[in-house]
């Protein structure tokens, strides 16, 4: 009877899908913490700044603000209320809208701060402290949520992962059942086998070996996928590049590749042993 050649693209898929999921969770544990820190540091803080107030006066107050260390002192702009409302004609792209406005505008210094500082309490500490400057007339927090971007990043990598325990179970039973059908279509030919002195070692290892195989084409596969996330990821949000860790990616990775192949590997052989204890009654 000739052997025959069973698919195992079902259990390379559902491997790859659960590799896919264990290292999205691992990269989202990696970049989560990096993450709340860009998203805090990107709050925009406006000083606005009374009214006929002069130049040495604005100068003073940006060099107050360089020397806090809460303060990040690269991100401070001074927006003079000329230019403020030219920023709000281009926006708006309708001049009539602009007529009054102008008029309400003041001259402001925007700001970001440290991402440690950006917590309820020192924001309510920094921004007495700041107003009692009396050439300070109202200091303003652009409106962020920031409070639960770690808890949601942290939910997001548990979800992940509990979902990729489930779809283990789905590749382990995909796997036992390709292998159990590429043995059961050829058991007489394993059987024969047996009967001329092979051992169970010499028959099972081509299904092991495609099995090691399998797992690191999933492995493969998943990477792809999460490597095109990334750069997805890195395309809507640029600033993750500058969050990217290679050495951890890499370690990811490699992880994945080891673990598709031990997963795969590890349920081939204990499919082929169950199998080849079979009675030769049962291959009836």
């Amino acid at each position: 009877m000739p052997r025959t050649k069973p698919t195992y693209l079902y259990a390379v898929a559902s491997v790859a899908m659960v590799l896919f999921m264990v290292g999205f969770f691992a990269l989202t544990a990696l970049h989560g913490r990096k993450l709340v820190v860009l998203f805090k540091e990107k709050v925009d803080i406006w000083l606005e700044v009374r009214p006929n107030t002069p130049q040495e006066e604005i100068g003073r107050i940006i060099q107050d603000l360089r020397q806090q260390p809460f303060i990040k002192p690269e991100s401070i702009t001074y927006i003079t209320r000329e230019q403020a409302a030219a920023i709000m004609r281009e926006d708006l792209g309708d001049e009539s809208l602009m007529e009054d406005i102008p008029n309400l505008m003041r001259d402001v210094v925007r700001f970001n701060v440290q991402a440690d500082f950006f917590r309820e309490d020192s924001l309510r500490q920094w921004r007495e402290t700041l107003r009692q400057d009396t050439v300070i007339s109202e200091l303003y927090v652009e409106a962020a949520n920031t409070s639960n971007i770690g808890r949601n990043i942290e939910n997001i990598g548990y979800l992940t992962l509990g979902l990729g325990f489930l779809l283990i179970f789905a590749a382990v039973t995909l796997i036992h059942n390709t292998i159990r059908l590429a043995l059961y279509t050829n058991r007489f030919v394993i059987k024969n086998q047996e009967l001329v002195g092979a051992s169970w070692s010499f028959i099972s290892r081509p299904f092991i070996r495609r099995g090691l195989l399998n797992g690191l084409w999933s492995a493969l596969l998943a990477i792809a996928l999460l490597i095109g996330i990334l750069n997805w990821a890195q395309h809507q949000i640029p600033e993750l590049e500058d969050l990217e860790d290679l050495n951890g990616i890499l370690a990811i990775f490699t992880g994945l590749i080891g673990l598709g192949v031990l997963i795969s590997g590890l349920s081939t052989y204990f499919v082929v042993t169950k199998f080849l204890r079979m009675r030769v009654d049962d291959l009836y």
